[in-house]
């Protein structure tokens, strides 16, 4: 195929249609690997599990392998997915983030994958052993080197602790200067912080955003629908205790799973509903295909000066990147999906000639 003779669109089209072909490959393999599942060809290969040996007969990692897995097995209650999939009409990932949702919830294509992701957490149930077992689990190991020049550090916690260190480490990572050569690096900003918050005589306070799905908390007794700003998934006992002793904010949403409205009464978006719309968007830019966490804004979909409200159907979270650079800066459109109601970005309208030229203003 001789690209450079393409257009844009076809090349665009010819990719979105590579990627059809690829779901429909995968349902194949799921097909496949259910059927030598069955047959239990991992023990008679002398594999100790078919995660193991799909790693090695596929010469993929094992937590490629483990995944594909895990989707086939899961896939055996959910024949609409694999259809679907056999199909070329989603792709494996959304499939693979689907099948974790015990409910037939459709295929959610008002999100994208990690939206997917974050509704799948959020409906997961998180028993009280559970939270016990991840609570007796925390750990930190801190290893030096031979001359103690230099230290390593890991280790893990539950989602409560997790989500009052990463606040933070974050939030104490956003308010150091600047350094040239350093400040882009993520990593950096927070190892820094976590120093200069051990050293600091005045620690920066630990309050918690707490997310309540009222719909979703009420039907699994508070095991479902709660989520920390953060991201982190906890349940009903690591929620007691947050609102016990830690300096908590709750926002609850609605059946319909809307905030508090503010319409035209207040132009900068309170700072409870930021948290929330930050919460709901994953902490992530909501551009369809941006990952980024950094710098996260609120931008009206309507300007305020236009007659735009404060509500939480009027605002999106982008990054600073996509809001600043590419709204403001370069005038882009924002747009949805007129199906999958994603936000994408649509170049502006050429402006006109001047001066006789036909050349355009671009951004």
């Amino acid at each position: 195929m001789e690209w450079e003779r393409l257009s844009t669109d076809s090349i665009e089209q010819q990719l979105v249609e590579d990627e059809r072909l690829i779901a429909r490959l995968r349902g194949r393999q799921m097909t496949a690997l259910t059927e030598l599942d069955t047959r239990q060809v991992a023990t008679a290969d002398g594999s100790r599990s078919l995660s193991e040996w799909a790693a090695a007969r596929l010469d993929l990692g094992i937590e490629s392998a483990r995944i594909l897995v895990r989707t086939m097995r899961r896939l055996q209650d959910r024949p609409d997915l694999e259809t679907e999939l056999a199909d070329g009409a989603v792709s494996f990932d959304r499939v693979e983030a689907l099948s974790r949702i015990a409910s037939d919830v459709g295929l959610l294509e008002w999100a994208d994958v990690a939206g997917v992701r974050r509704e799948a957490a959020k409906q997961a149930r998180i028993s009280a052993e559970a939270e016990s077992r991840t609570a007796a689990d925390r750990f930190l190991v801190m290893q030096p080197s031979l001359d103690e020049s230099w230290w390593k550090l890991w280790g893990g916690l539950d989602g409560h602790s997790g989500a009052l260190v990463d606040k933070v480490l974050t939030e104490a990572a956003d308010h150091l200067p600047e350094v040239d050569g350093l400040s882009a690096d993520p990593s950096w900003r927070r190892a820094t912080a976590l120093v200069e918050s051990l050293v600091s005589d005045d620690p920066p306070p630990a309050q918690v955003t707490v997310i309540v799905d009222a719909k979703e908390a009420a039907a699994s007794g508070g095991q479902a629908g709660v989520v920390l700003e953060p991201g982190a998934r906890v349940g009903r006992e690591a929620l007691q205790a947050i609102l016990c002793d830690a300096i908590a904010e709750v926002t609850a949403r609605d059946g319909e799973g809307r905030f508090m409205d503010y319409g035209r009464k207040q132009r900068i978006v309170p700072p409870a509903l930021k948290r929330a719309l930050l919460a709901e968007a994953g902490f992530t830019c909501a551009a369809d295909g941006c990952t980024s966490r950094r710098r996260l804004q609120i931008h009206h979909l309507k300007h305020w000066a236009n007659g735009g409200e404060t509500n939480q159907h009027q605002l999106v979270v982008l990054c600073w990147f996509h809001h600043q650079v590419v709204v403001h800066e370069r005038g882009f459109e924002v747009v949805f999906h007129p199906d999958r109601r994603r936000l994408r970005f649509q170049m502006p309208k050429r402006a006109p000639p001047r001066n006789g030229s036909d050349s355009a203003l671009l951004p």
